[in-house]
């Protein structure tokens, strides 16, 4: 409710702010339109190859249109910032709808299609359409096109991608999972039955199919309002990530770009990172990038690709998708790197911390991601079992000798017994939860959501005026 309030009334402002500066450049003013602008291209009578007679177009967002209809606008709401920019075949298949659709009720499913094509035989003379960020009220003019651009970019860029999509017929697991009607039929998919092991109790009764992965697991674990906020409504106040989190995306960034190249190259030969291998769009003051240089060299002597041969396979942030049938529950995991050595598959992580592994608790217990990955190749979700797989963490720390490579086998049962139990103590609370309560901590000071959390904002409030020697032990406890 309280994102609500604030994303419609920076709305207003932005929408108000705009309106004021185009009839200021002569523009005439627009005004909502409440039905849904469609284009349908009605086909022969006989239908095509995936038996349809009549394809629509549609456009989602806020429609405006001028009183004499010479002007037509649409508005896109972004959860976060508005985007500075969109696919080229996005923008002309949206100017397309905007300039020759026409508005239009929604049909029942079953009701026979009309037979002629809903099209607006007098396309305005302007087509402008604008992003808007809920978070900041930023705004983007995305494009503003007379009819005969409209047209020259649909038939370039839009009408391509659509065809594509219409005569595609590949399969590729993913999040896309969720929302799949024949998923019991998909053959590509892994199934991975009792994933964690038998239910410790029965889980309520769920009407839509979900996702899970080890970000999930990590952000219900924290607090469950969190992941509900972030996860299921895609909400973010773009609190700026710390220093350590924007590292490691750097890392991250250079090392994708590295473990992609073709032909296959291993990190240990390159000279001594510099500042030209820092990525464009991470901005890094120097005392941070100097720390993302000495991680990269540290993970030289590490690299997963170092006497590689080239005919093995390296997949850099491939999603592994597989399916518990019995929970209707779609299982996402994406490994930093997933290579093959000598026909065994090794999935590597790799994290960047100031701090050494702690010794006093597992690594299944302190990276959820490790036990999937260990449960997932139990199952044989990766293909040849678990004998024939391994899963690695790169642990890199600055300084000389003081980064870790350590190795996981998980076909040894203690193993797989650790593994299920690390995720069944993270996934069935998750699960069962149908209220996601706010559980305030340490996360509340890096919470995406915590503009919108009252709990969360006490919490730190208690902190901020708690005695000294309080303070000084939340922040011990925090580090």
């Amino acid at each position: 409710m309280a994102w609500t309030i604030q994303a419609f009334e920076r709305y207003v402002a932005a929408r108000t702010r705009e309106q004021s500066a185009a009839l200021a450049a002569g523009l005439p003013a627009t005004a909502p339109v409440r039905l849904d602008w469609t284009v349908r291209t009605a086909l022969r009578e006989d239908p095509d190859g995936r038996g349809v007679r009549q394809y629509e177009h549609k456009t989602w967002g806020r429609q405006y249109a001028s009183a004499d209809g010479t002007v037509r606008e649409l508005w896109i709401p972004s959860f976060g910032r508005a985007k500075t920019d969109r696919p080229a075949a996005e923008k002309a298949a949206i100017a397309h709808v905007v300039a020759q659709g026409l508005p239009a009720r929604r049909r029942a499913r079953l009701t026979p299609p009309p037979a002629t094509s809903l099209v607006n035989p007098v396309p305005p003379e302007r087509v402008r359409v604008f992003d808007f960020g809920c978070a900041d009220g930023s705004v983007t003019q995305l494009l503003d096109w007379e009819p005969d651009t409209v047209r020259d970019l649909f038939r370039r860029a839009a009408a391509p991608a659509f065809i594509a999509a219409a005569t595609g017929t590949g399969v590729r697991p993913g999040a896309s999972c969720v929302d799949c009607k024949v998923i019991a039929h998909c053959g590509r998919l892994p199934r991975t039955p009792a994933l964690w092991g038998p239910l410790r109790a029965p889980l309520p009764p769920r009407i839509a199919r979900r996702s899970i992965s080890a970000w999930d697991l990590r952000l219900h674990g924290d607090c469950p309002a969190q992941y509900h906020l972030v996860r299921h409504l895609r909400l973010n106040d773009l609190t700026p990530e710390n220093s350590g989190a924007r590292r490691g995306r750097v890392v991250d960034a250079v090392l994708n770009a590295r473990h992609a190249q073709s032909p296959l190259r291993s990190c240990r030969g390159l000279p001594q990172a510099h500042g030209s291998v820092l990525p464009s769009g991470h901005s890094l003051e120097e005392p941070m990038a100097q720390s993302v240089l000495r991680l990269l060299d540290e993970h030289r002597a590490l690299c997963p690709l170092d006497g590689l041969a080239s005919q093995e396979t390296v997949l850099t942030q491939h999603r592994v998708t597989a399916y518990i049938p019995e929970l209707d529950v779609v299982v996402l995991a994406v490994p930093d790197l997933l290579h093959t050595r000598r026909g065994r598959w090794i999935w590597r992580e790799t994290k960047t911390s100031a701090a050494p592994l702690w010794e006093g608790r597992s690594l299944l217990r302190s990276f959820p991601q490790l036990a999937l990955a260990v449960l997932l190749f139990d199952k044989g979700a990766l293909g040849d079992g678990p004998r024939r797989g391994r899963v690695e963490l790169e642990h890199l720390r600055e300084g000389s000798g003081e980064s870790r490579l350590e190795a996981i086998d998980p076909s040894r049962p203690a193993t797989v017994a650790e593994a299920r139990e690390v995720i069944a103590d993270l996934a069935e609370p998750l699960l069962r939860d149908t209220s996601y309560e706010p559980r305030t901590g340490r996360h509340c000071q890096t919470c995406q959501v915590r503009s919108w959390c009252e709990q969360g904002t006490a919490h730190l409030s208690a902190l901020a005026s708690a005695p000294v020697h309080d303070v000084k032990r939340g922040s011990a406890d925090a580090a």
